[in-house]
């Protein structure tokens, strides 16, 4: 057949499913790789990988993986996504699940991650720690064996279905919501500069804030979580430990994959429900953002 035709005409999700479990559950270099690019803690032995595992009454998780890192069993719930957007409360029953696998003493560490693709990825806001089938693909074609090149092929046909037909829809209440949460920002908090909304899809749930004169630093209000997350993206791990040092008591610091955030918890907001009947805990995340921008600015020994 000629080399331009595809090997198969779309990919699926449960094909994606199949190919991350082959991975893991065969693979060691691809575990180590996979802990590594989420900065999970380091692995030492692997003790299995299940597909679609329902438990507690709390729904399914696509990949159940399990390994262990040193004296430490560790799960790692994977929500796999190509196109589908999240079901209800989708990611709480993921960290509800853990929860349990925690509590039940299956596991001493658990974690929900997504793996989609990168354009998936940039649109959702409930999951912190993901990978995208982007590096997936360029792992597999690093190997360089036909069977690992053929599977690469596959994730970049998934990428490029999802590309093709991604189109965000609009809900006319989050963005509604949105546009106050704008208004009110650039009234009461001109200092930090926000993107006026346009085009706001129902999941949108963490507005994003700058400050010119700190680089690299991105200011996010995740209304549902109730987190006023300041979060340092690419800064040497040196930065990291000295932060860490001199955090002042009314935050905390919370690691992320490839960063990591000065949190301030602001109280629950729902983007979906009225603006001005939230708007006490609307701006005290905004004010907590301030402060924190504020302390940045002030304590530049970390820099």
């Amino acid at each position: 057949m000629e080399q331009t035709i595809l090997p198969v005409e779309s990919i699926q999700e449960r094909d994606v499913d199949l190919i991350l479990l082959e991975e893991l559950s065969t693979s060691n270099s691809f575990c180590e790789w996979f802990i590594r690019e989420l900065d999970l803690p380091n692995l030492t032995s692997v003790n299995g990988a299940w597909r679609s595992i329902s438990a507690f009454g709390l729904g399914e998780t696509d990949i159940l993986f399990s390994y262990n890192s040193n004296d430490k069993k560790i799960f790692v719930l994977i929500e796999n996504k190509l196109d589908a957007t999240f079901q209800n409360e989708q990611f709480n029953r993921y960290l509800k699940r853990a929860d349990q696998y925690l509590e039940k003493k299956e596991c001493d560490i658990a974690y929900a991650v997504l793996v989609a693709p990168k354009l998936y990825c940039d649109n959702q806001s409930d999951f912190e720690n993901y990978l995208t089938y982007e590096k997936i693909a360029e792992r597999l074609e690093f190997i360089g064996n036909k069977r690992n090149i053929f599977k690469s092929n596959l994730l970049q046909i998934a990428t490029e279905k999802l590309r093709r037909g991604y189109q965000p829809i609009n809900s006319v209440p989050v963005q509604s919501f949105w546009h106050s949460y704008w208004r009110y920002k650039e009234e009461n908090y001109p200092n930090f500069i926000m993107k006026e909304p346009n085009i706001v899809p129902h999941n949108s749930d963490w507005p994003m804030l700058y400050d010119d004169s700190l680089k690299n630093i991105v200011f996010y209000h995740k209304l549902g979580q109730g987190n006023s997350d300041a979060t340092f993206r690419g800064f040497p791990e040196e930065v990291e430990f000295k932060i860490k040092d001199i955090l002042p008591e009314w935050a905390n610091f919370v690691k992320h994959s490839k960063s990591f955030s000065i949190r301030v918890f602001s109280g629950t907001i729902d983007r979906t429900k009225d603006f001005n009947e939230q708007l006490e805990n609307i701006d005290r995340g905004l004010k907590n953002l301030e402060r924190t921008r504020n302390w940045i600015i002030e304590n530049k020994s970390w820099q």
